[in-house]
């Protein structure tokens, strides 16, 4: 009986602990299949204003021709003066202009060179202070019309422009409006990938002076060319002028600055298509300059890229694929287009340069090109910018709302203030004078670019965020 006894506490104790582990089972169980309660915070965060330190634009300075003098076959000599205007707010600040020498230039002491505009700390609010200058040509190898804004000086530019095949030359204009030296690396990409230029890796730019180096020079007999600009040492500014002669006869000239850097989505506000020609995008044989086009370039990795033509009302007019290959420049033509002012939406996997071509002829019976155009890629504006207007053919501001809200925007110009609305999507234009003082406020996220058009002429200049130093900083604290 006693083994008996045994044996049943034995069988007892085992199923009590078979009976535990059923329950605990059944727990696990139910708490899986059973929803957890969410608990969700946000890191707290607070966005900080660093404080104001100088701010400083320069503008490139006169446009310039090869070979003015045929004794001097490399020499960029001006041929007049390049109007600088200025915006700032508050409109009665102080704000300093000085030259930026350009020795490169043996006319720059007649027409001048590039200057830069300066507001001390405090003087000027965050981020708003603008310039740019334009300039009309009539001289043997460039005709047309240029206008530029007045760059905020930083370590990388992408500058998505110029041709150096026949009839094309294009110079890279950099300034270093600082007080030390820097060190410049101009590297070249084109549609058969990154040009091998040794003399442009490594050069030494004095403080408070300006290089221009031939296109040419780096990278002969390409038709689409993205220039890649990096400092060390202190911040520089750069451009690029593309101009075009066809035959013997001078056909436009643009002065293009930096464009937006690399991402997957780019905005492209502000193209002017002034009339229906055009070439399919499909044709891989489209060249010259005479039909509206995108640059692409994707810096390091293969994709796909879609581009959206979008009209201001926001209605997509067309839709149109591009292969992209790691390094390589690919040059999109928009097909035919109907005239008016579009957006171009570029977006893909990997992240991407952009800027789009346009052009407009001449007169007479059998016009040719007389005048051509880059819109850059724009970054997303902080709530407040300044526009200066320099003078111009029909100048024009495109403010393109990419966001899925619509956004009230106040526009003050020469001091009479006025609201307007973007629909998401969509891009609202304003008609500006020259000289004229544009602030904007509410613009956050969206994006801005000043046409110009005339007969005969035709150009466009982007709306910029201040760069990092002046921009607000959102800080998570430990």
């Amino acid at each position: 009986m006693r083994i008996r006894r045994e044996l049943l506490v034995g069988v007892g104790r085992g199923a009590s602990v078979v009976a535990a582990v059923a329950v605990a089972a059944g727990i696990l169980a139910a708490a899986v299949v059973a929803p957890l309660p969410e608990v969700e915070t946000d890191a707290p965060s607070v966005v900080v204003q660093p404080a104001e330190s100088r701010q400083l634009r320069v503008c490139p300075g006169p446009l310039l021709e090869l070979a003015e003098d045929s004794a001097e076959a490399t020499t960029a000599t001006s041929f007049g003066a390049a109007p600088v205007a200025i915006a700032a707010d508050p409109a009665d600040a102080l704000v300093e202009q000085a030259p930026v020498e350009a020795p490169d230039n043996p006319a720059s002491a007649t027409d001048g060179g590039p200057i830069s505009i300066a507001a001390e700390p405090g003087a000027v609010d965050a981020g708003l202070l603008a310039g740019a200058q334009s300039q009309s040509a009539e001289a043997t190898s460039i005709s047309g019309f240029a206008a530029a804004a007045c760059t905020e000086p930083a370590t990388e530019s992408w500058l998505v422009a110029g041709a150096t095949d026949v009839g094309r030359s294009g110079l890279v204009f950099i300034a270093n409006p600082g007080a030390v030296a820097s060190t410049v690396d101009v590297r070249v990409i084109g549609e058969g990938g990154p040009i091998d230029a040794p003399a442009a890796i490594g050069v030494v730019l004095p403080p408070g002076t300006q290089r221009v180096i031939s296109l040419a020079g780096l990278a002969p007999n390409m038709r689409s060319t993205v220039v890649h600009v990096t400092s060390t040492g202190g911040p520089v500014a750069a451009a690029l002028q593309h101009s075009v002669v066809l035959g013997l006869e001078p056909a436009g000239v643009e002065l293009s600055g930096p464009a937006a850097t690399p991402a997957t989505a780019q905005v492209i506000p502000g193209v002017v298509i002034v009339d229906r020609r055009g070439v399919a995008p499909q044709e891989d044989h489209a060249e010259g300059d005479d039909h509206p086009a995108v640059r692409l370039l994707a810096p390091e990795a293969d994709t796909v890229a879609a581009i959206e033509l979008i009209g201001e009302d926001g209605e997509v007019e067309a839709r149109i694929e591009a292969e992209l290959v790691a390094g390589r420049t690919l040059d999109v033509p928009l097909g035919t287009v109907d005239p008016g002012s579009y957006t171009l939406l570029v977006t893909a996997d990997a992240p991407v340069v952009a800027a789009a071509r346009a052009t407009v002829l001449g007169d007479g019976d059998d016009p040719i090109v007389a005048d051509l155009s880059w819109t850059t890629s724009t970054a997303p504006l902080l709530d407040g910018a300044t526009v200066a207007v320099p003078p111009g053919p029909g100048a024009v501001l495109h403010i393109t709302n990419p966001g899925d809200g619509e956004a009230t925007v106040s526009v003050e110009v020469d001091g009479a203030e006025r609201e307007i609305g973007v629909p998401a999507g969509a891009t609202a234009s304003v008609d500006l004078s020259p000289d004229a003082r544009v602030v904007l406020t509410g613009v956050e996220g969206l994006h801005a670019t000043v046409s110009f058009s005339g007969d005969a002429e035709l150009s466009s200049m982007p709306v910029s965020p201040p760069g990092p130093l002046d921009a607000p900083v959102r800080v998570y604290p430990q």
